[in-house]
């Protein structure tokens, strides 16, 4: 995207994360739309600016720009132009920027990994249950079996939606470990 998103909020060209709903009844409707199998006209997206953090990811004023947004599960259609003039509400002109796009969708994230069943990112349910036993039933849930190895994704405690705090967690469990390890030489 050349120049960056367009935002009419100014905090907004600084984030690196956008989530983008409008009110939070707005943000309910979509999501109520996305759970009942409808595509919202007005979907909640994410946008992520990293190249804010990481310059080194532009080339001149032209920036990688990622966007997702929620649809039902499974959808096969191409919410691409819902997705922009959800954007384009509070980024005017965002098209405009535009200087190239790759799309994929629910399908395609499936077909690319099987663990994004119907296309969710999310590695499935985030209640209760999946909350406290995710991935499995284990007393270490960020163990994988094999010496150094961890697992740090949305499967992991706390789930999905908790940005960051997967591999963190996993992050200190494996420090916890190399300590125990330094301490019993």
């Amino acid at each position: 995207m050349e120049g960056g998103v367009p935002w009419t909020a100014e905090a907004c060209r600084r984030a690196g994360t956008v989530h983008v709903g409008g009110t939070l009844e707005q943000i309910v409707a979509a999501e109520a739309d996305v759970a009942s199998g409808r595509m919202p006209a007005r979907p909640f997206v994410l946008v992520a600016q990293q190249y804010l953090a990481d310059s080194g990811r532009s080339v001149g004023d032209v920036h990688p720009v990622w966007a997702y947004a929620h649809v039902p599960h499974g959808y096969t259609g191409d919410a691409t132009d819902v997705l922009l003039d959800q954007i384009e509400r509070f980024a005017p002109a965002t098209r405009d920027r535009i200087v190239g796009m790759h799309v994929t969708g629910p399908v395609a994230l499936e077909a690319y990994n099987a663990n994004y069943v119907g296309g969710d990112i999310a590695t499935g349910a985030n209640d209760l249950r999946q909350l406290l036993l995710r991935p499995r039933i284990a007393i270490d849930p960020y163990a994988t079996g094999i010496d150094g190895t961890y697992l740090c994704s949305a499967a992991s405690p706390p789930g999905a939606g908790v940005h960051g705090m997967c591999g963190h967690q996993a992050a200190r469990r494996a420090l916890r470990n190399l300590h125990r390890q330094a301490a019993s030489r």
